[in-house]
């Protein structure tokens, strides 16, 4: 493997944060028939997961775009969720998520805060160092990650949920908080053993700092709300972790966007929208943060932006095809 080429790519993807440069490219390559973890799989489900580190590892020798090897710790929602007691789900056909435990107020006022070390994500360290074994030359894809927010709009019920932002806003500001110091604690485990670069669980970006997190939520929720429930955490969750965070939202989140571009380190974000919405984004965020959007939409972009952009091929001709294409791209993009 080579490692010098790993470097080179980690230092383009800092010049990018920094705002050194503009334009970077990750390749997305066809991995077979995809397996999804429940009680049964979870040893094919590992085993597809090697298999994807495989494929990573055998690019780097042919491939040069800006992708940096990993392997993937990401299953589904649940992780937690599932820590403060909600049952989980494995359809089979996509990936776990839970069910809600809270249901009101009254309910969340005899609920506790789970310990770590007496939680089901002890289980997903030991799934860490599994995978760390496995590939020791590379970063861990981090677990899939939800904002506080969301986190607690998994554990207690939606539609009581979000009634309470106007009956009960205390107990939904507890919880969120709660939410939050369980994400803290246990990213500063986790940090502490596998260190602090990774690849965010969605889209697969690289990070030598900081966190990253789904923030979905929002699309239900006014601005305000966003500003007085969620946005005090994500400001809590990028200060303790070096003032650096990268937000994926695939909510209808236009109103959202002076609030997202007023969260202190947000370094990349990703949204998943239409066409238009993606060209408007880039040119809002342009200034604030760098971009990454869908396979399909790297003409959609702003020049003055700084974006990542995607392909996904199915074999080496076609990768090799597309990257030439991109960076032809690219070549215009930055003149």
């Amino acid at each position: 493997m080579n490692h010098m080429n790993i470097e080179e790519r980690k230092k383009r993807w800092c010049d990018f944060y920094d705002g050194n440069r503009r334009t970077l490219i990750v390749l997305e390559m066809d991995y077979g028939q995809r397996i999804y973890p429940t009680l049964e799989t979870m040893d094919k489900f590992f085993e597809y997961i090697v298999h994807k580190y495989r494929v990573q590892r055998d690019c780097l020798e042919w491939l040069d775009d800006d992708r940096i090897l990993c392997i993937s710790a990401v299953m589904g929602t649940e992780n937690f969720a599932q820590a403060f007691g909600c049952p989980v789900l494995y359809p089979g056909n996509n990936n776990p998520f839970t069910k809600p435990i809270i249901f009101s107020a009254a309910e969340f006022a005899k609920f506790k805060k789970p310990k770590i070390e007496d939680s089901s994500l002890m289980e997903v360290l030991e799934f860490g160092h599994k995978l760390k074994a496995a590939a020791p030359d590379a970063l861990i894809q981090l677990p899939d990650v939800q904002s506080p927010l969301d986190i607690a709009a998994l554990i207690w019920d939606k539609t009581n949920f979000f009634m309470s932002f106007y009956d009960e806003p205390q107990a939904v500001k507890d919880l969120i908080a709660m939410c939050c110091e369980v994400l803290i604690e246990f990213f500063d485990i986790w940090f502490k053993t596998f260190g602090k670069e990774f690849i965010a669980h969605y889209p697969d970006y690289y990070m030598p700092y900081g966190i990253t997190l789904s923030e979905d939520e929002i699309g239900s929720i006014s601005s305000a709300q966003f500003k007085e429930f969620s946005y005090p955490t994500l400001c809590k969750l990028s200060d303790h972790f070096g003032g650096r965070i990268g937000i994926h939202s695939c909510a209808n989140s236009r109103h959202q966007w002076e609030v997202f571009k007023s969260i202190p380190g947000l370094v990349m974000l990703n949204l998943v929208q239409p066409d238009n919405v993606i060209k408007d984004a880039s040119i809002f965020f342009k200034d604030t943060a760098g971009q990454m959007f869908g396979f399909n939409q790297n003409n959609c972009t702003d020049s003055r932006a700084r974006v990542v952009l995607q392909a996904y091929a199915n074999t080496k001709e076609e990768a090799l095809e597309k990257l030439s294409n991109i960076k032809e791209q690219v070549d215009k993009y930055n003149h």
